[in-house]
């Protein structure tokens, strides 16, 4: 029986680690498309703040143009004092100097606020597209370590489907369809470790004491009454793997036992 014992808690251990496999293969297709879809509302972002930008800076070119423009006239004013000939000329023409003055005054104002503005703008679009690239390398490392794990299992998958066919064979066959409804039914997890304390792994719920006992001397195969998993000690099956008999040489033994 411990020989068999050890063999289904070798069959559970191979079945964890071809899940994992599924798993890993699963997740890592989620991460990958989940990574695309906020690496795509980071561009996006990034490209509205692009264009915002670019607005500022037409903005800003505007007002330059406008400055000059009101600078010229200014000067035209003035160029215009030299050949005043009345009291009239003279009075027209200050009023437009002052109107261009102001006016360059307005829109330098403006003009500052709007560089202000930009050159804010443009140190967060910097900052923001240096965090984009640092999330995408963080991302990156992320899979690479994900993809790491998946190509070790899957160098050992081809090892792990012939032993358990291995195992499967040797076992009987009423047993290996015992193994197949439980895991069915329990998400893949046949058989439960009942630890040191005699709790089912599987449920967390405490064995009986007498149930206990017999896991230890490994002599039955117990069933968990709540979930119905195959109860083992793993503490008891410690050391190498048993070498694999057919499942009439063992029963025949335990029969001579």
């Amino acid at each position: 029986m411990r020989e068999k014992l050890s063999m289904l808690v070798e069959m559970q251990d191979l079945d964890d680690k071809l899940r994992d496999l599924r798993e890993s293969k699963t997740g890592l297709e989620k991460l990958e498309a989940q990574n695309a879809s906020e690496l795509e509302i980071l561009d996006g972002m990034l490209s509205q703040q692009s264009e915002r930008i670019e607005e500022t800076r037409s903005f800003v070119a505007e007002k330059q143009g406008d400055i000059e423009d009101k600078r010229q006239d200014l000067s035209r004013s003035r160029s215009r004092l030299s050949g005043i000939t009345s009291q009239r000329e003279l009075t027209a023409v200050n009023k437009e100097l002052e109107a261009a003055r102001k006016g360059i005054q307005s829109s330098t104002e403006e003009l500052a606020k709007l560089e202000a503005e930009l050159e804010g703008a443009e140190a967060d679009f910097a900052t923001k597209t240096g965090q984009r690239k640092a999330i995408e390398v963080a991302m990156g490392g992320a899979v690479k370590s994900q993809q790491a794990g998946i190509t070790e299992l899957e160098s050992h998958a081809g090892e792990f489907h012939g032993r358990r066919s291995q195992i499967r064979e040797l076992l009987e066959r009423p047993l290996v369809g015992r193994y197949d409804r439980v895991s069915k039914g329990r998400g893949g997890q046949a058989v439960s470790d009942v630890g040191t304390v005699g709790r089912c792994a599987g449920c967390n719920m405490q064995v009986p004491p007498q149930v206990f006992i017999r896991l230890q001397r490994m002599a039955t195969l117990e069933a968990c009454a709540h979930c119905q998993r195959m109860l083992v000690y793993r503490a008891g099956l410690g050391g190498d793997a048993p070498t694999l008999r057919t499942g009439d040489e063992i029963e025949e033994e335990h029969k001579e036992s």
